[in-house]
């Protein structure tokens, strides 16, 4: 899967096949630890100069922008039982000049997930091994944060797979609902491995190793139409939202396509309430293969661009937080056509 020489791969060993992982047969289920060179960034290791100049030359053509990061305080009351954002504003007279304080859950709202974040649960490993105590014990650590990404941070092609509006035109043939209806945005539409291949075929991209992938689900745009007594009514209900279904069938797709990282405009990437539990995404993406995770992005106009130039890949770039053992971070995602 990688044209690299093996002088300046960044692979400890090659890719193996989804059947032949773990890589150690004392390891969690379907992991590949000890992949990678560079632990540290994990599958942005396929972002390689030589890949990011391909994307930048092939990509940027118009040079027009479109951000896909929320407001940090637009999702209130935050979700999942996280704090809302905070803002203090600072007067600082008598002379004529102001400061601000602000305090945020750093997955409140748009973010990436680092490989601290979600462990294998029932062995309580994070990628590469790390245990609760190597985060939480030692001084100053660092291991398994973002700050192992920012010395280059995150370049690369995006693709966009805009599931909401291929399934608003299923449902418009299918059920007489309108096309541009958001009606399942807050259900629990799993998305399968048939829809995203149709999806593909219907834009005309093929997928390559190190893209960074994008899957529009339609949660936000239904998320952003609600008023807030709505919006306050998620708090306490059962959490139900579209996304990637748990399967053995969608683990494989994921592998075989080797995503730099994979994001969604919901709170989880993965369908909840899960398909199949045992094969939720989260603990194998980010404890087993090092692969980033991006939630709750925002899509809305990138879809948008996407449409009206019929491209559905670009050059994306996004510049996390840089601070000691961050466990998440707001993107800072730009998209460039």
């Amino acid at each position: 899967m990688s044209s690299e020489s093996p002088s300046s791969s960044p692979l400890a060993v090659p890719i193996p096949p989804f059947d032949d992982l773990p890589l150690r047969p004392d390891h969690p289920h379907h992991s590949a630890w000890g992949l990678w060179k560079n632990p540290a960034l994990g599958a942005l290791n396929h972002l390689t100069d030589d890949v990011v100049l391909r994307a930048a030359r092939e990509e940027i053509r118009s040079g027009e922008r479109v951000t896909v990061n929320l407001p940090l305080d637009s999702i209130k009351p935050a979700l999942l039982g996280r704090v809302d954002f905070q803002q203090k504003l600072i007067n600082k007279a008598p002379r004529v000049i102001n400061d601000d304080v602000i305090t945020f859950n750093t997955q409140t709202s748009t973010q990436w997930d680092s490989f601290r974040h979600f462990a294998y649960q029932e062995e309580g490993k994070f990628y590469n091994g790390v245990s609760q105590p190597d985060i939480h014990d030692t001084p100053n650590s660092t291991i398994n944060g973002i700050d192992g990404w920012s010395e280059k941070a995150i370049a690369g092609r995006g693709v966009l797979i805009d599931y909401a509006s291929w399934a608003a035109k299923q449902r418009d043939h299918d059920g007489h609902i309108a096309a541009n209806s958001t009606s399942t945005g807050l259900t629990a539409d799993a998305i399968t491995v048939a829809d995203l291949e149709a999806i593909l075929a219907e834009s005309g991209v093929t997928l390559r190793t190190g893209d960074i992938l994008f899957v529009r689900t339609g949660y936000l745009a239904s998320y952003t139409a609600l008023d807030r007594a709505r919006r306050e009514s998620l708090v306490s209900s059962p959490h139900a939202w579209p996304g990637l279904e748990q399967s053995e069938s969608m683990l494989r797709w994921l592998w075989a396509r080797q995503f730099a990282g994979v994001a969604g405009d919901n709170p989880g990437l993965e369908v909840v309430p899960p398909v199949d539990p045992i094969w939720q995404l989260h603990p194998i993406l980010l404890a087993g293969w090092g692969t980033p995770i991006g939630e709750l992005f925002d899509l809305e106009a990138l879809a948008e661009m996407c449409k009206r130039k019929q491209r559905w890949t670009f050059f994306v770039t996004s510049v996390p937080l840089v601070y000691r053992g961050a466990v998440a971070s707001p993107p800072n995602g730009l998209a460039i056509f």
